[in-house]
């Protein structure tokens, strides 16, 4: 089977393997889905040694171009996607680079043309191709910038040769995702392919560089600020409400963990204690939670704001090296935030001085939730300190994002003239 028929072949299991995921998960048909990925997945060794980088095909002027590849999706407001495409507008309406988006599976163009226009009005009339034949495939138009946006779409832009500067787009340490198998060892290895990394946070930059011999870049993640912001007036004394970002299925989320504290510490505080979930459609019947939590869905990314600045707790719940958007968007709504211990987001997280932290045990996160919840009052000083941190720091997005496109312009700026970048790293 020729490299274009096992690339054609991608969109058959491509959808499966979202940037943000989705309730159901992966783990129940792991075997099926590891195997089909490993023979559709693939490279050989010319492709290992071949030049990732031309900076010769980078147009000394612009307009530029730039390809983001990207599995199918279903909905574009999930934090990953939606960072994705903040930075492709920015590219656009600040730089005059014409964005290209190359899903990598299968999917009505019209469709992910529609979604991607609710997201920012400068990507509207942004062009989408789908890959769903070989032909679709090599008739890719060439681009100055590519970027691979999920460990899948990195294994297509590897045998691309008609490109200038290919990036790689870090938003977690995807080989976590899986079970330390097959699929893990796939993932992992897109960290040796040489192309230059854009990480979101400094903790997966350092994982890039310092792991895997790369080169990157990394921005701070900020906030939206119209709409995360404080509530006008303080939230009612009682009950404490306490949100939940739940989605079954995603096991980076720490669910079953998440679910077993919620349910003593709705023992211990009755109706002292209102806890709200959403991120993903599930029913609490389904895991014996009726009575104990309220979830309300997939909620449109405009009203998150609101739902935030009705509670006075959140708890954000991340296992991998990424904190998630959420302990941020909490902040910036005035809420309390709790997250377990997580060495990789100590730049973000400080127990005590922004938030609480602790450890990742049922028991240890129930007392420290019930702490929050029956001093909520005497720890207004933690809030307003997380708050003052979020408008200095992560509330500007231009400037973090002006940042990305100086990096993508001159990368080999980050490290010197490095040799050999172009070759994957042993």
């Amino acid at each position: 089977m020729t490299t274009s028929e096992r690339l054609f072949r991608l969109r058959r299991r491509i959808g499966r393997y979202l940037l943000a995921g989705r309730a159901g998960g992966i783990w129940s048909e792991y075997a099926d889905d590891a195997l089909a990925l490993a023979n559709v997945v693939d490279c050989d060794f010319h492709k290992l040694a071949q030049v990732q980088q031309r900076p010769d095909r980078v147009a000394r002027e612009g307009p530029h171009v730039c390809h983001w590849y990207l599995p199918s999706f279903d909905h574009p407001f999930y934090g990953g996607l939606f960072t994705i495409f903040r930075v492709a507008a920015h590219l656009k309406r600040r730089h005059g680079v014409r964005q290209r988006f190359i899903i990598c599976g299968n999917a009505p163009a019209s469709r992910i043309r529609g979604m991607i226009a609710q997201t920012f009005v400068e990507l509207a009339d942004c062009e989408v191709l789908v890959l769903d034949s070989a032909e679709a495939i090599a008739a890719i138009p060439p681009a100055d910038f590519s970027v691979a946006t999920l460990w899948t779409t990195a294994y297509v832009l590897l045998g691309m040769e008609n490109t200038g500067y290919k990036f790689y787009f870090i938003q977690d340490f995807e080989p976590a995702f899986y079970p330390a198998g097959s699929t893990y060892a796939q993932a992992e290895l897109t960290y040796r392919f040489g192309f230059y990394g854009i990480a979101n946070t400094v903790s997966l930059r350092h994982m890039y560089e310092q792991n895997y011999n790369g080169i990157a870049h990394h921005f701070t993640p900020c906030v939206d600020r119209s709409i995360f912001f404080p509530p006008s007036a303080e939230r009612p004394a009682s009950p404490i409400r306490l949100f939940y970002y739940a989605r079954p299925g995603i096991p980076r989320n720490g669910f079953e963990l998440a679910m077993t504290t919620l349910r003593r510490v709705k023992q211990r505080l009755g109706s002292g204690i209102e806890i709200v979930c959403a991120g993903a459609d599930w029913q609490p019947s389904d895991f014996g939670l009726s009575g104990i939590v309220t979830n309300l869905g997939l909620l449109p990314y405009a009203e998150t704001g609101g739902l935030y600045r009705s509670c006075h707790i959140g708890i954000a719940m991340m296992m991998t090296k990424h904190p998630s958007y959420l302990p941020l968007e909490l902040m910036a709504s005035g809420s309390l935030v709790v997250a377990n211990e997580n060495p990789a987001n100590r730049w973000l997280l400080r127990d005590g001085e922004n938030c609480l932290l602790s450890p990742p045990s049922a028991e240890c996160l129930t007392q420290t939730l019930v702490r929050a919840a029956e001093n909520y009052p005497a720890l207004s000083e933690i809030r307003a300190r997380a708050g003052r941190e979020i408008e200095s720091r992560h509330s500007n997005w231009d400037t973090t994002l002006d940042s990305i496109w100086e990096f993508m312009r001159m990368p080999s700026r980050s490290r010197g003239e490095t040799a050999n970048l172009t070759r994957a790293a042993s």
